[in-house]
Order: structure tokens, then sequence, then C-alpha cells
């Protein structure tokens, strides 16, 4: 049976739209998201703005490498795989935006939620993928964001459902005012250690096809304020998915500092309910990554260690 979606997933899209299709290659969306940060800036408004896109469906050796590179097990799609299509979709109608600067634009959260228990056979020989995409604003304690709610269909079925939230605009900083006090996470007894390499990022680059270059170089991580190329944060979450013992159904993440790559993690358990849990990564006592997250019901358990 069909899952529901959640309330903090977007309701159904028409399918009326006139589609685009993507490029092969996330490069060149990155290239031009990268220019515009030599363009005059346009706010964005109000209004909600639609696009629909059209991409061919991944190779099995495309999801056999990803699966080996995260030692997912083989024969379910892992939820995190979807990301870089739909991060295709959401470059692609960001620069449709005239005006819009999507260079420099910070990821705060993603929401994920497969909607299709699809085997890697069924997702890679089912034919064309098309994704809606509906941009529009949010007013968030940090300031203006940028939202992003997809939907993947194939076959003129919902495979996957999606929101990012990006901040477009810092809020002002409050002068001579105290803010309220936040309860700062502590991080408990780990459940297992993750390790990462130093060239993890450039490898994640090369299967998802995100060379955004603060995950590149130490002098392009320099430039963002980096001490060194950070780790991708849906490679993160992949990295926390794997160390489950049960494929992860629906996804809500937070990302709250960089990883940096060849540092180890630490995965710790928050909270638990029924076929549901909170999990959180750690390096060197901070926090990376906060994730909600439902795993299939016929299959969810809790973790032991990884």
């Amino acid at each position: 049976m069909q899952p529901s979606l959640p309330p903090f997933m977007p309701s159904l899209m028409p399918l009326g739209l006139p589609a685009r299709p993507l490029p092969a290659s996330l490069w060149p969306l990155l290239l031009k998201a990268g220019l515009t940060l030599f363009k005059p800036g346009r706010a964005f408004g109000n209004a909600s703005r639609e696009f629909c896109h059209l991409a061919m469906a991944p190779a099995l050796a495309e999801l056999d490498a990803y699966q080996q590179f995260f030692a997912f097990a083989p024969g379910v799609v892992p939820l995190c795989f979807y990301y870089p299509l739909l991060q295709k979709a959401q470059l692609a109608s960001m620069l449709q935006c005239s005006g819009l600067k999507v260079a420099g634009l910070i990821h705060l959260h993603n929401e994920l939620q497969a909607q299709q228990n699809l085997t890697p056979a069924q997702l890679c020989a089912g034919g064309p993928l098309q994704i809606q995409t509906r941009l529009s604003t949010v007013a968030h304690v940090k300031g203006l964001l940028l939202r992003a709610e997809q939907q993947l269909w194939q076959q003129q079925q919902l495979v996957l459902s999606g929101s990012s939230d990006y901040l477009l605009q810092k809020a002002p900083r409050p002068v001579n005012k105290a803010g309220p006090a936040t309860a700062q996470r502590e991080p408990g007894q780990p459940l297992c250690e993750i390790n990462t390499t130093t060239d993890a990022p450039k490898a994640y680059a090369r299967l998802s096809g995100d060379y955004n270059p603060i995950h590149l170089w130490r002098w392009s991580a320099l430039l963002f304020g980096q001490p060194r190329p950070i780790l991708h944060g849906m490679a993160s979450a992949a990295l926390l998915c794997q160390a489950l013992p049960a494929p992860v159904q629906q996804l809500q993440l937070q990302f709250k500092t960089p990883v940096l790559p060849g540092i180890p993690l630490q995965l710790t358990q928050q909270s638990t309910g029924h076929n549901s849990a909170e999990y959180a990564l750690w390096q060197q006592g901070r926090l990376c990554l906060l994730a909600s997250l439902q795993t299939w019901p016929d299959e969810a358990e809790a973790p032991d260690a990884c």
C-alpha cells in the first residue's frame, strides 16, 4: 500500500506543465549558478513558481557504483541516491528565475520520502523521469528561505517527494538584545563511529556530479570560510543511513555544521518511536547533522552497532 504524504511534504502538483529536458550532467548548471554571483540580483517575490523537467532514468552501473561506495545492500534503491536528480531540477528551476542569485545559497534543511519501494532494476529500466518543482519563499527565524518542493514521477506513478530549504536572506541581528536561550545538545553515548577518507568529497562529486568548489580544493574552501574541503551534506546523510540495519523510507535533515573528511564521525540516537527515530552525526563534539527518519514498516528495527 502506498504511504500517505505527511504534512511537511508538498501536495500533488499538476502534471500539465510544459517539461524541459535536464542536462545529463550537473556541472553546466553549477557553472551557470556560479555566474549569478556577478549579475545584479532581484527579489524573488511572494508568488510561488512551478517548473517541470524531464530526465533519463539512471543507469544501473551508476546506481551500483553508489551502492558500492557507501556499502549499501544490493536490491534496494537508497533514499539518498535520489537527491542528485532532485538537485539538478532545483538548479535548473532556480536558473529560470531571472535575477535570483543562486551562488551562495546555504542549504539548511532537506526532506525526502519514497512513495514507491522500487528495486534498482525497476528504477533504471522504468523509463524517463518527470520532476515537478515548486519554488517559494518562507519566513524563518534565520531569515528568508527559498523552499524547493519537489515530486519525482515515473510512468505516471509518484516515486518520491522532497523539499529543500535554502537561506536566501539572513535575518538582521538584534541590536543590544539578548536572544532566547537555546538548549545545547550533548553527543551522548555513540552507537558507532563512522570513518571517512580525505578524498571522499571528490569521490562523491564523481558519483553525484556535484562539483561545487567548496568540496574540492583547499583554496576554494578557504574562499567560503572553511579550513579545508567539506563533505557534501547528502554524502553525510548517506553515511548515516548506511549505518542503519533497515532501508530508510522517509528522512528529514537539518545541516548544522560542516563535516570535515578524514576525521571520524560519531552516530548517536536522540530518540525513538514506532518505525521512526532521530539520529545525529557528531564530529569532535560538534553537531553536524540531525536526522529524523522512518524505515519501511516491515523492516524497521533499532540499530545495535555499525
